[in-house]
């Protein structure tokens, strides 16, 4: 085993044992070599995030037949010009950055050029951070989740947040929004009868999201380093 296979897994393991049952780890992979996402793979992971469609559309492409189940989760801002490119990726799993009622009207609109489903997770600014997107009020989240009854390829799952960036008590501030997240996900449950995802924790934060409920843990420089 190569020393960088070994240090991967180890980084892995270290992550898994903290993981609840039906947990996903989703790594972010931006940036990051082909090779990096390969060893992951041979490991067992299958859920890979980037930021950015022209990165995520040339990686897809490379490792479409080296990694035939690799899933991949859009989780940046999406440009509408970019529809379509994203759209044509193979193996695109979900979009995890659906930020407005806009973007979603735009994905809709384009759906018809996606040759699988896709999941969607509506992003809540829970921090109400000026410099985060995301819909601010469960009224606005609302009416976006019963639109996507409409669609036919996208798949309304969850809903995604990040914890606080400006705080002077971090460990309370990110607990505090995902608390929220959580609270509003029941919410949509109880209103539109349905089974949602909650997408939440990055490398800073991630044991506090695991330990308030979070089903998918977005991952990414301290797997790499």
């Amino acid at each position: 085993m190569s020393d960088r296979r070994a240090f991967l897994e180890s980084k892995l393991s270290e992550v898994q044992s903290k993981m609840r049952p039906g947990v996903t780890l989703m790594i972010v992979s931006k940036t990051r070599p082909i090779d990096d996402i390969q060893m992951y793979y041979d490991l067992g992971v299958r859920d890979f995030g980037e930021n950015r469609v022209q990165e995520l559309f040339e990686k897809s492409e490379l490792l479409k037949k080296r990694c035939p189940d690799l899933r991949w989760h859009m989780i940046g801002n999406l440009q509408s010009n970019k529809i379509n490119q994203l759209y044509s990726i193979e193996n695109l799993f979900a979009i995890h950055s659906v930020c407005d009622q806009a973007l979603l009207d735009k994905l809709m609109k384009a759906e018809h050029r996606l040759s699988h489903p896709v999941e969607i997770y509506l992003q809540y600014n829970t921090s109400k951070e000026e410099e985060k997107s995301g819909f601010e009020t469960y009224t606005e989240i609302l009416a976006a989740a019963e639109g996507t009854r409409l669609a036919k390829n996208l798949r309304f799952v969850g809903v995604m947040t990040m914890g606080a960036i400006r705080t002077e008590n971090f460990e309370r501030d990110a607990g505090n929004c995902f608390q929220e997240l959580q609270v509003e996900k029941a919410k949509l449950e109880a209103e539109l009868n349905v089974k949602l995802k909650t997408s939440m924790g990055m490398s800073q934060d991630y044991e506090i999201a695991i330990r308030e409920g979070s089903d998918c843990i977005r991952l990414g420089t301290m797997m790499f380093v």
